[in-house]
């Protein structure tokens, strides 16, 4: 599902070679990533045995808050620090598609839709499929570095870019160690918001350091 919303989100800005795209096809995604979550939150408790509470839906503290402020600054060297290696590697100075096309982006509106999409609604859905159900999954039945490897890897995979696949994958993984450590799913949906926040900020406020 969060693969054919990414596949979308491609075929509208080669559709359109414009900005106009964004909205429609973020607004496709939220739909495809809503349906998802709904789905989830709805049978995972019956399927796991666990409550939402004991799956990391309860009130966050402020250790845990901590964690998660302190995951996001590690989750933005790793991913950061993967992407700059894959470009060494390969010679080249890769940017993601959607980062492509919000620098077209004029329009106030438009920019805080994608804002509150990148650093709120992203976040609570990607973590709740992947941290709350593939994560958990790996980890009932091999243990923790095979759940955050699998959740990692899947992560990466389902933003729809080979170059960023990688260093996805470990901020992924930095994240399950967020959501494994604290219990709370709140938490790892913090770490990404920030991070996410943090990837905005950089694009908007200080387009060239994102080149």
């Amino acid at each position: 599902m969060l693969l054919a919303g990414i596949g979308t989100l491609i075929a509208l800005h080669q559709l359109h070679r414009g900005a106009v795209a964004l909205v429609p096809a973020l607004v496709i995604q939220l739909a495809l990533e809503a349906g998802v979550v709904a789905v989830i939150l709805r049978g995972l408790p019956a399927l796991s045995g666990f409550s939402l509470r004991e799956l990391g839906f309860r009130a966050i503290n402020g250790g845990q808050i901590g964690i998660a402020i302190g995951g996001a600054v590690v989750m933005a060297i790793v991913a950061n620090g993967g992407a700059s290696l894959i470009d060494a590697l390969f010679h080249t100075t890769h940017e993601q598609q959607v980062v492509q096309m919000v620098r077209n982006v004029h329009n106030p509106a438009i920019i805080a839709f994608f804002t509150i999409f990148a650093v709120v609604i992203a976040p609570i859905a990607e973590e709740t499929i992947f941290r709350v159900l593939v994560f958990n999954i790996g980890l009932r039945y091999r243990g923790f570095w095979f759940g955050a490897i699998l959740s990692g890897v899947l992560f990466g995979a389902a933003h729809g870019d080979m170059f960023e696949a990688l260093p996805l994958a470990l901020a992924g993984i930095v994240l399950c160690g967020v959501y494994y450590r604290t219990r709370n799913a709140y938490a790892s949906m913090i770490t990404h918001g920030l991070f996410n926040a943090i990837t905005v900020i950089a694009l908007f406020a200080f387009p060239q350091l994102t080149k």
